[in-house]
């Protein structure tokens, strides 16, 4: 029983860590994020989604999102599969006990004389295996790390999945509304236009119009009349589209109240520049993924050196299963064992060295990732200051193209000008109508993209 005397020497023997500790990465943060009027308050990455998105029936269909979306689900199970794992590398430290059975029957055969005579005989067995290696160079250890990095890296994915989630139903149902505001300007054009038809028409008849007005008249209505149905197979796609995010088949989306005041009810301040490191989870599931790829690197250094264990095997063996158990058919091993690389042909070398190149792409990853997150930060705030400015250009464009609308509509029936006056003032004024329908839809699609880039809607 001495060989007994290995296990508690064995787990008692020193041991180092490989390679090199895992740690949070620390970007450069520059001083401030371009275009914060703020810099230092409170972030509009901090609120919660259901403060920013508060429209009843916006708020309905991000929670219909975040409840059945595929791929949301999908980043759930990858999240329970790095929890399996970090479970399966915590457990490679532990003693493994394996167990076998065996009943068997042996036929043989010799002459005798003339005549075979068969014999036979049959043996039986039941073992356990024990074995446990003696974590001498913290390879378990780091593989224990990764694991757990992996583990919180699928986290903050999933968190990284349902920001974009959240800001693709929100910017999706922007959209919507914006087309549905488009099909009205276009239906009161129409309108308003085939009413101009039928006075031009009615004109020529009178011998006051030429055929050339009614014609360009005619022009100016299927103009409109056009933008209709486009507009609405417009709408069909971004209703499927909508519904596909919330994870339904086609169909239709039912629309809420007004969403413009939205975007004049938030101030949009990035914060802390550091905090933008710490709020967006994909900057934080790439530091992860450095870390376990840091940590892997000692997984593959500590391949490189000898190995100890300790086996063990006991059981009982006998040729008759009555007496199997009896005390004389028990049978008993245990030792240690030393065991090591002599010549791979280097492959140990190369293995650490590809560890050590991912630990590199994974920083530069991350790297990569905080620049973008500012110029993200930076684009939304500079995008939302000047939304603002054109939109009341845009406002003021529509009154005075109105103006000139109804001046050329007075100075045609008037006979002080042709219709070619009506015609260009009547374009001008539809395409200024749509691209303010146009603005008022990017203002809210900036406080969408700012809060994404921001960090906000995932905690």
């Amino acid at each position: 029983m001495r060989p007994l005397l290995f296990l508690p020497t064995l787990m008692l023997l020193p041991s180092c860590m490989l390679g090199p500790e895992p740690s949070r990465l620390d970007s450069a943060a520059p001083p401030s994020i371009r275009g914060d009027e703020a810099p230092g308050g409170a972030s509009f990455g901090d609120r919660a989604w259901r403060q920013v998105f508060s429209e009843i029936t916006l708020r309905t269909l991000i929670e219909r999102a975040l409840a059945n979306n595929p791929d949301l689900v999908a980043a759930s199970y990858r999240i329970e599969e790095a929890r399996a794992l970090a479970g399966a590398a915590r457990a490679d430290g532990f003693p493994a006990l394996d167990g076998s059975i065996v009943a068997s029957r042996d036929y043989a055969s010799r002459n005798s004389g003339s005549a075979a005579a068969d014999r036979s005989s049959s043996s039986f067995g039941s073992s356990a295996f024990l074995s446990w290696e003696a974590d001498l160079w913290g390879g378990t250890r780091r593989s224990n790390q990764a694991a757990r990095a992996r583990l919180f890296e699928a986290e903050f994915r999933r968190d990284a999945v349902q920001t974009s989630l959240v800001a693709a139903v929100a910017s999706a149902y922007i959209d919507l509304k914006n087309l549905d505001e488009r099909l009205a300007i276009s239906n009161r054009t129409v309108a308003s236009r085939r009413s101009s038809l039928e006075l031009v028409t009615a004109r020529r008849d009178g011998g006051v119009s030429s055929d050339l007005e009614v014609g360009q008249a005619e022009a100016l209505l299927g103009q409109a009349l056009v933008s209709i149905p486009e507009t609405e197979r417009a709408i069909a796609a971004k209703e499927n589209e909508i519904r596909v995010l919330l994870g339904d088949f086609p169909g239709g989306i039912a629309r809420g109240g007004d969403l413009n005041t939205l975007g004049r009810s938030f101030k949009i301040a990035a914060g802390l520049p550091s905090s933008l490191l710490a709020r967006r989870p994909d900057l934080a599931a790439a530091d992860q993924a450095f870390q376990a790829a840091t940590a892997e690197i000692g997984v593959a250094e500590a391949l490189r050196l000898p190995s100890l264990s300790l086996t063990g095997r006991g059981g009982v063996a006998s040729r008759d299963l009555g007496s199997l158990l009896q005390a004389d058919s028990g049978t008993f091993s245990i030792g240690p064992s030393l065991a090591g690389p002599i010549f791979d042909a280097g492959r140990s070398g190369f293995r650490v060295k590809a560890a050590q190149a991912r630990a590199m792409q994974a920083r530069a990853a991350y790297e990569q990732a905080a620049k973008l997150a500012f110029r993200e930060a930076a684009d939304a705030i500079d995008g939302h200051t000047k939304i603002n400015e054109i939109i009341e250009k845009r406002v003021q464009l529509v009154d005075a193209l109105v103006k000139v609308s109804s001046l050329a509509q007075d100075r045609f029936q008037g006979g002080a000008s042709s219709y070619l006056e009506v015609l260009d003032a009547e374009r001008g004024l539809f395409a200024a109508e749509l691209d303010l329908a146009d603005a008022r839809r990017d203002r809210l699609l900036t406080l969408v993209r700012a809060y994404r880039a921001l960090g906000g809607g995932w905690k």
